[in-house]
């Protein structure tokens, strides 16, 4: 193994707990994201006039701006894009798979 890269390791809960204690941000690429220790969650849900979109190619008015979604990173998504196919392909109690869970967007659209 190349000496530059370091092995992966396991985060923990406790090693999450204690980066989020010590750190007030993260700086992904040349982006400084404030970590917030509480969220002001107003809405755990898109607006009232939201429906799935039918067609193959998408277009979202906004972003969305319900739950924990932000959008100030660059590898941060629309949370229009896994409901809409959280809703198309899957059922009330199937299991949905975001390996790379960034700032959590399919994670809280899953939980809808």
């Amino acid at each position: 193994m190349d000496k530059k890269y370091k092995k992966m390791k396991e985060i923990t809960e406790k090693d999450y707990l204690e980066f989020i204690t010590e750190k007030d941000v993260v700086t992904i690429g040349d982006v400084e994201i404030k970590l917030q220790k509480n969220w002001n969650i107003k809405s755990f849900v898109p607006p009232k006039d939201y429906t799935p979109e039918r067609t193959t190619v998408w277009s979202f008015s906004d972003r969305g701006n319900w739950a924990t979604h932000k959008g100030n990173y660059r590898g941060n998504w629309s949370p229009y894009i896994p409901r809409n196919l959280i809703l198309k392909y899957t059922q009330k109690g199937d299991w949905v798979l975001d390996q790379m869970m960034g700032s959590g967007t399919t994670l809280v659209e899953a939980n809808y």
